[in-house]
């Protein structure tokens, strides 16, 4: 069996992953647990299990908070997840980040430097959306009518201020505005939040087939996320 952990800045993305592992993997021989991390102390959530014995992954996810977390979270729990034999620690987080953005902190040199340091006794690497998660879900075409029948690709172009279907939408600064823009142009009355309920809605309805062959070849962060998780199904 192998145990993975993957460490995510917030609730949208330990959602995301969730519902991305159990449609990569075989869930019924994939055990998914979330460990949510809430003033110092970690609320533990089962989002999925199963009693089939002959599990092939066991997959831990981590809800950090924020995206100042994830790396600490990973270096604070590295030395218990070695011990506990895991093969794999994955990060995620947004590069959106409207504070670093004020101290005048280059996204690149971010990037470049998020990674350094973490031991790799387990192969760990910290990946990023960009600029958020919902860049993805705006890439995933095929469930705006899903939302709302009048819901158009022009409507959803006009808004994104790009063609999302042949695009990246990496290009877009605030995704999460971008798509409540969206939702609402086509009538959802709430739009888009990171609301639990709004998030786990807005999932259900995103065809996972399709992000994983067609929003992959144009959006970079998606794919390098996607190479990694591909390297560990046996």
């Amino acid at each position: 069996m192998k145990k993975i952990a993957v460490f995510v800045e917030g609730q949208t993305e330990a959602i995301f992953i969730s519902e991305m592992i159990k449609q990569l993997f075989n869930e019924n021989k994939t055990d998914i647990v979330i460990r949510k991390y809430q003033r110092k102390h970690e609320k533990i959530i089962i989002d999925s299990y199963t009693t089939v014995n002959n599990k092939l992954y066991s997959f831990l996810i981590f809800d950090c908070g924020n995206d100042e977390m994830v790396k600490s979270k990973i270096i604070d729990n590295y030395d218990q997840l070695l011990k506990s034999g895991f093969v794999s620690i994955i990060g995620l987080q947004d590069l959106y980040n409207p504070q670093r953005k004020k101290k005048g902190i280059d996204d690149n040199r971010y990037r470049t430097n998020i990674n350094v340091g973490i031991q790799q006794n387990i192969p760990t690497k910290i990946y990023f959306a960009v600029q958020e998660t919902e860049a993805w879900f705006i890439a995933e075409d095929t469930h705006y009518q899903k939302i709302s029948p009048t819901l158009t690709m022009e409507i959803v172009n006009s808004i994104a201020g790009i063609d999302v279907q042949k695009d990246d939408t990496e290009v877009i600064t605030h995704p999460t505005v971008v798509l409540d823009n969206i939702y609402q142009a086509g009538g959802r009355k709430n739009g888009y939040s990171k609301n639990e309920f709004v998030v786990k809605d807005v999932v259900s309805k995103l065809d996972f087939y399709n992000l994983y062959l067609s929003v992959r070849s144009r959006n970079k962060s998606f794919n390098e996320l996607l190479n990694c998780f591909d390297e560990l199904i046996s």
